[in-house]
Parts: C-alpha cells; sequence; structure tokens
C-alpha cells in the first residue's frame, strides 16, 4: 500500500473514532470517508480494534503531554510552575491532556494484547516524563522516605486520565480555583524541603502582586512557599486584616523572566482569592520606607500626581479625574473620592473588589495632600477652620474613605430620635457599601465636622436628586447629639448651600419631618426662598422643602459669624 492511501485511511478512521466512537464504526464507514477501496482499509487493520491500535500509534502526544516530556528532558520553568500550569490546563481542556482516542483505547486494552502493548508504551512514556518532573520538584535535598516519586507520578497521571474521562461525562465538574488550590497543596507536599536557589538579578522581572487570604498562622506561609517552589522571591510583604476577617497581602516579587502573568497569579490563586498582578518597576525593590518617603517627596512636588498615585497604590485597573457631580458612586469595584470641592477621584479595578483597607490606604494619600495644602495656607477647595457660639474652634472638611469608621461611630453616639429625623427609618446596622457612599463615596459633596481630637461630629451631604440628575441637588445633615444647639447645624448648612453652588447645583431640596422644627427653622434661616411641600411618595408626614439657588444674593461664610 502507498504511503499516501495509508495516511488517508488513518485520518478518515480518527476523524470518526473521534466523532462517532469505536463502537459506531466500521471499515465500510472509513473506506467511504475515506474514497478508498474496503480492501485497502482491511491492510490496515481488519478490525475496529486494529484500526483503532494503528490510528493511536500515529497519534502525536497531546499538548499537556508534550509540555512535561520537554519540561523532563530539558527543564525551562520551575517544576512547581509547569506542573501547576499542567493542572490548570487539565481542567481547562481535558482533551489537551488525553486524546478522546486514547481514553477509547485504555478503556480496550485489556481485551487486545497488541493494543494493550501500544497503550503501555504511551503509557510508559507519559510516567517517565511525570517522574522526572516530579523529582525536579523534589529537588536533590528531599530525603522523605515516605513518598515514592514514581507513585506520585503515577497518581498525577491518573488524575489527569480521571479529569478527561469525567469531562466527556458531566457538564457539572468545572472549579479552576478549588481545582488549582487542591492541586497546588499537593504538589507543595511533594516538594522539597531544601527550596531552589535564587535566580540570579539579571534574569528576574519585578511584579506587584496582592491577595485576600486566611488570617490563618498557616496560609501566609503556604503562599510564600508556593512562591519559592517556582522560585521567586518575595522582596515586600505587607499583611493587614480587613474588615471581612480576611488578610490582605501586598507583595513585590521578583520573578524569572520566563515566568509569565497568569502562572504567577495561578500560584496565588492556588492559596488566596481575588488575586491581581501588575508589572513593577525597578524602583519597587527598594526598602519600604525608603519608596514611601519618595513618593511622599514627589506629591510635595506635584501635588496633581495624587490620582495617580492613588490608583497605583490600591493597583487600580483605570483611573480618573471628574468633576463632583458627574461619574459613578462607590460600589464593590469602584472607589470614589473627594479631591477638591470641584473635582473627584474615581478609580475602578474589574476582579477584585476595593476592601476598606484599600479605601483607607487611598484615603490617606488625599489626605496628604490635603494637609500639604493647608500647611501652605492654601485651605479652599479642601476645608475650613470655623468657631462656633462658644468659641469652640472646629475643622470642616471633605469627607474622605477613611472615615466610614468615624461616621458610623458617631451614628452610633446619636440618638435614636436623631438618626429617624436624618433617615426616616430605624438604623440597625450599616451595610459598608452604603456606609462608604455616605462619607463621600457619592456625586455631589460630603462634608464632616471634626474637633481637636479628629472625633467625627457631624455629616452633611448634598448630592444629586436622581441618578442621571446633575442641576438639583438634595441637601441633608446630622449632627452628635452632644454637639446640638451650639450653631454647627447652621454652620454645616450654610457651607453645604455655598459647595452646592461651586459645584453649579441650580436648587437644593431638603425633606424634612414634619415634627423637626428645629431643622425646619435652620433653613428659613438660611438666605433662601424655599417653597414647603409634600412630597406624595414619602406621605404626609415628610416635608419637601425645595429652593433655587441661582435666585438672590449668594452668602458668603466668615468664620465666628452669629449661627
Amino acid at each position: 500500500m502507498k504511503r499516501g492511501q495509508r495516511d488517508r485511511i488513518l485520518a478518515a478512521a480518527g476523524e470518526l473514532l473521534a466523532a462517532r466512537g469505536i463502537a459506531r464504526i466500521g471499515r465500510r464507514e472509513v473506506a467511504k470517508s475515506a474514497d478508498l477501496s474496503v480492501r485497502a482499509v482491511s491492510e490496515v487493520g481488519r478490525s475496529r480494534s486494529a484500526l483503532l491500535r494503528a490510528v493511536v500509534e500515529s497519534l502525536p502526544f497531546p499538548p499537556i503531554s508534550e509540555s512535561l516530556q520537554q519540561q523532563a528532558q530539558q527543564p525551562t520553568v520551575p517544576a512547581m510552575q509547569a506542573l501547576l500550569t499542567a493542572a490548570r490546563d487539565v481542567l481547562g481542556s481535558p482533551a489537551a491532556a488525553w486524546d478522546t482516542r486514547e481514553i477509547q483505547a485504555l478503556a480496550l486494552a485489556r481485551f487486545d494484547p497488541e493494543l494493550g502493548a501500544t497503550v503501555q508504551h504511551r503509557l510508559d512514556q507519559r510516567r517517565a516524563a511525570l517522574t522526572t518532573v516530579v523529582r525536579q520538584l523534589r529537588g536533590s535535598g528531599a530525603v522523605d522516605s515516605s513518598i515514592d516519586d514514581e507513585a506520585a507520578a503515577l497518581h498525577l497521571l491518573a488524575v489527569g486520565l480521571g479529569l478527561s474521562v469525567i469531562a466527556g461525562a458531566s457538564t457539572d465538574w468545572d472549579a479552576p480555583s478549588g481545582w488549582t488550590s487542591l492541586s497546588a497543596r499537593l504538589l507543595e507536599s511533594l516538594a522539597a524541603v531544601d527550596l531552589p536557589t535564587a535566580v540570579p538579578a539579571e534574569d528576574v522581572s519585578t511584579w506587584r502582586a496582592r491577595a485576600t487570604i486566611s488570617t490563618s498562622p498557616t496560609a501566609l506561609a503556604r503562599l510564600l512557599r508556593i512562591l519559592a517552589l517556582m522560585q521567586v522571591t518575595v522582596v515586600t510583604v505587607l499583611g493587614a486584616q480587613h474588615e471581612s476577617g480576611e488578610q490582605l497581602v501586598d507583595l513585590i516579587l521578583h520573578a524569572p523572566r520566563d515566568l509569565d502573568r497568569d502562572s504567577l497569579a495561578q500560584a496565588l490563586g492556588s492559596v488566596g482569592a481575588h488575586v491581581i498582578v501588575a508589572r513593577g518597576m525597578a524602583a519597587d525593590a527598594d526598602d519600604i520606607a525608603t519608596r514611601v518617603l519618595q513618593r511622599c517627596a514627589a506629591l510635595v512636588a506635584d501635588p496633581d500626581a495624587a490620582p495617580q498615585a492613588a490608583a497605583d497604590l490600591v493597583l487600580a485597573d483605570s483611573w480618573e479625574v471628574t468633576a463632583a457631580v458627574q461619574g459613578e458612586d462607590t460600589s464593590a469595584e469602584v472607589l470614589r473620592m473627594q479631591w477638591t470641592l470641584d473635582q473627584h477621584v474615581v478609580l475602578r479595578r474589574a476582579h477584585a473588589p476595593f476592601t476598606g483597607t484599600e479605601h483607607d490606604r487611598a484615603s490617606a494619600l488625599l489626605g496628604l495632600v490635603a494637609a500639604l495644602a493647608q500647611s501652605r495656607g492654601v485651605e479652599e477647595g479642601y476645608g475650613w477652620s470655623t468657631q462656633l457660639r462658644n468659641g469652640t474652634r472646629l475643622w470642616i472638611r471633605l469627607a474622605r474613605p477613611a472615615d466610614a469608621q468615624g461616621i458610623a461611630d458617631m451614628h452610633e453616639r446619636c440618638s435614636e430620635r436623631s438618626r429617624y429625623h436624618r433617615y426616616f427609618t430605624p438604623m440597625n446596622s450599616w451595610r459598608d457599601e452604603n456606609l462608604r457612599r455616605i462619607s463621600g463615596g457619592h456625586r455631589g459633596a460630603t462634608l464632616v465636622a471634626t474637633n481637636d481630637e479628629g472625633e467625627i461630629v457631624a455629616l452633611g451631604n448634598v448630592f444629586p436628586e436622581g441618578p442621571s440628575d446633575g442641576s438639583g441637588a438634595e441637601i441633608a445633615i446630622i449632627v452628635d447629639d452632644r454637639w446640638h444647639r451650639r450653631g454647627l447645624g447652621r454652620e454645616m448648612l450654610m457651607r453645604l448651600v455655598d459647595v452646592a453652588r461651586r459645584v453649579s447645583f441650580d436648587s437644593l431640596t431638603a425633606y424634612v419631618l414634619h415634627d423637626n422644627q428645629g431643622m425646619v427653622a435652620m433653613l428659613s434661616r438660611l438666605p433662601l426662598d424655599w417653597q414647603i411641600g409634600r412630597d406624595g411618595d414619602l406621605g404626609a408626614s415628610v416635608l419637601c422643602m425645595r429652593a433655587s439657588l441661582s435666585e438672590g444674593t449668594e452668602h458668603g461664610v466668615e468664620s465666628g459669624s452669629d449661627r
């Protein structure tokens, strides 16, 4: 038989076996598909089993198996990386590890000695390669005699084969994060106690990464060990517990140049969640205290770099400076911060929600810029010092994300009546996202008043009335009960009115409970022409007070004025 005819028969038989399976094909179907005679097909294989054997003998090894054999012959990456990548690829594409025709041959091998010999040869090649890679993972320092390298290789081989078989019979077997974590834990247990030597400095790349891990004492140790087994050097590691009870870990890493972002993220994801990996710069490897001081010095020289610095600090995907009344409110994937009265910074991140720790970090950076401005005598746009009737000095300023806890504490100190007057409903608990929005994460402006100890004693909001409304605003305040009747409420309202004008709102609306006559009186004393009515949706107990900001004389607030 000519070689070209044999190749046509093997190609036709291979396609039919892959599409229909050995039980549903015969020599006639193969002959028809190859456009040759049945006799020609019989020269290649007189039975289905013989045809299957001929096809399997002609098959190249699938990509995953081929890559592991190459790793065994000439290691190009750390063994942990090679095995974790194989584990990930097996789950995502089982056919890349085991061809369906090989699986058919494995099922029939015990009934056909010749087919069995073919299958055994291919299995031996796979197992030998895996054993070599396992030994690379275990290293020369491995002395744990309770682990047999060949048994470990057989286990990995069997698991990969099992997944490939299951993939064809089940639609509910794909669990990437859980599978990756389990694979990493198994491989970690096999690895040598003596870790690989460090990669030469000229052959490394710098990465910045973050992940959320358990607060268990062993979680961080496991994360560092997984990275070490991939020959990744941890330059800096910072951990901070956040409100979910988990731990946020920030890392500066030196990794081999051929270690790609996905493999690095996979390694971190084997222990943690919400993983972000971004390219670093050479300066990231400097001493952390030095880097912080250098960044502060840069912000002193160029305060306008604060938004970019805030985005870098939390590994945001994107950032923008937007007008105070435009853009998105704070959400799990959006971090909105007041930068000045006129401008807000909006950070976005798609693959990991912003944590409270990251809100605090970005907030602290913008707070630094505000403090620098204040030290230079530039208060406008950041905050004001004000004096109440009794001579007490307070600081009224733009709220920052880090104020969320202080605002929550103030609400706890307020009486139930005060909270009801502000929100028209009992407040038994705070949702983090809502709390962050009223703490400055919404369009418009949020002001807080703080005493000498930095304690927040009042909160004021002016924000668009509707999701797409940029002209009309709602105004509201709440004052710590201990600071009632000192003029603080009126001071907050006057500041909010001035801010509303500055950010170009045309009108103000205040919703006030009918029995809250103190608030009605404070609003009425403002230099605005209020129209008082009712809101059908809120009921007869709520007054709706509306005033235009484009009419009348603009009120300039002077510290120490009568309030």
